[in-house]
């Protein structure tokens, strides 16, 4: 194309644009020459606005709701809260525990300072109440949120922060709860195998410094701690492998200062392990683990009712492979476990994947310990479709 014929093209470009611009100037002259044709644009372009973004509300006017706690700021999450014996704790997120194969070393879940060792581990909700009981015979009340969540690598907080506690005082057994129903009870057992139930009323008022919950004697501590509801049965396990279920009604409520009544006949230096609340129609199993990571199931109807104050019956094979019982509880095939070491190491597994033997057997290895490492604690984690039921069938 000639040069001509270029600048010919350049120049009606520039024409139009120009007769574009005195069309628009002669249109906004117009507007603001006239107020109602001003209203009119504007009305015009409220219009595609409305047209454009036209959609639900998405804030709400609502009533005073009083003043915004700590609690409301708090996510609702299921924790695992570790303890050790010179009471350090700390919470952490249960997301952060995939399941593992049975027979596995875990991962580290603590750092156990040089001397002290893990105590116990136990899952629970950031709202929920949490009834801390030690060794002592005192219980203490905190919410779970007031336990600071740290990382699995993080030593915890020292319990004195949120407990008053004295020299010596340990926290070995916790119960989760909101609200006691009318006809619950705290059921208790001691090393020395004594056992009391105390209304679950007693404890709805506890004091910052705490309150008694049993009184003990001859040194003797308190071991474990469970809810029931009068229906139950009691099962006691000792450390060197025997258990004796009983009708929780046998331990005839008593004041929180009361002593109890012996639930087991021990034998030598034997002491109790743990206590198990189940009922008779409960289709589950007896989980025990021993210090050395070995363990077993055993469906909880093997173990015939007696009265209490007996020796019970064998329930696992305790020795140098197996080592003495550590903790004992009430499961289902699809519930999960976590089991904590008293170096720190945590793992996370399936309860199916431990055999289901009959009791008076050896089990198998559950949890891979190096040196003198031992298991520590072991709580449950309960089958989350189960849970969900419980709650349809409640609405």
């Amino acid at each position: 194309m000639q040069l001509g014929s270029l600048t010919s093209m350049e120049a009606a470009e520039i024409e139009d644009e120009y007769e574009e611009v005195q069309a628009r100037i002669e249109r906004l002259e117009t507007i603001l020459g006239s107020e109602s044709e001003l209203l009119s644009v504007v009305k015009e372009e409220l219009l595609e606005v409305k047209d454009e973004y036209d959609d639900e509300r998405r804030t709400s006017f609502i009533e005073n709701t009083d003043e915004v706690t700590r609690e409301d700021l708090i996510a609702e999450e299921d924790v695992v809260v570790v303890v050790t014996e010179q009471d350090y704790v700390k919470r952490m997120p249960v997301s952060q525990f995939d399941a593992q194969n049975r027979g596995g070393k875990g991962i580290i879940g603590g750092d156990v300072k040089e001397g002290d060792r893990v105590s116990k581990v136990f899952r629970a909700n950031t709202h929920d109440y949490l009834l801390c009981f030690t060794n002592q015979g005192q219980v203490y009340r905190l919410k779970t949120y007031e336990i600071p969540e740290m990382s699995r690598t993080a030593r915890g907080k020292s319990a004195i922060n949120l407990l008053d506690l004295d020299d010596g005082e340990e926290i070995t057994a916790v119960v989760n709860t909101d609200d006691f129903e009318d006809d619950e009870s705290i059921s208790m057992v001691t090393r020395d195998g004594y056992v009391k139930r105390t209304s679950a009323a007693e404890f709805e008022n506890i004091l910052s410094t705490g309150i008694i919950a049993a009184r003990l004697d001859g040194g003797d501590e308190l071991v474990d701690v469970k809810v029931t509801d009068g229906s139950k049965d009691l099962l006691v396990a000792t450390r060197n492998g025997m258990a004796i279920r009983f009708d929780e009604s046998e331990a005839r409520e008593m004041g929180r200062t009361a002593r109890g009544v012996r639930g087991v006949q021990l034998e030598g230096d034997d002491e109790v392990a743990g206590m198990v609340a189940a009922a008779d129609s409960e289709d589950r199993d007896l989980l025990t683990v021993t210090e050395n990571g070995y363990g077993k199931r055993t469906p909880l109807e093997e173990y015939r009712k007696q009265s209490r104050n007996g020796k019970g019956l064998v329930d696992i094979k305790t020795g140098d492979r197996n080592g003495q019982v550590t903790s004992v509880k009430a499961v289902g095939p699809d519930d999960h476990l976590v089991i904590m070491s008293d170096d720190g190491q945590i793992m996370r597994i399936r309860a199916a994947d431990i055999s289901e033997v009959g009791r008076n057997t050896m089990g198998v290895k559950v949890m891979e310990l190096e040196g003198a490492d031992g298991v520590a604690s072991v709580d449950v984690l309960p089958d989350a479709s189960a849970e969900t039921a419980d709650e349809d069938e409640a609405e």
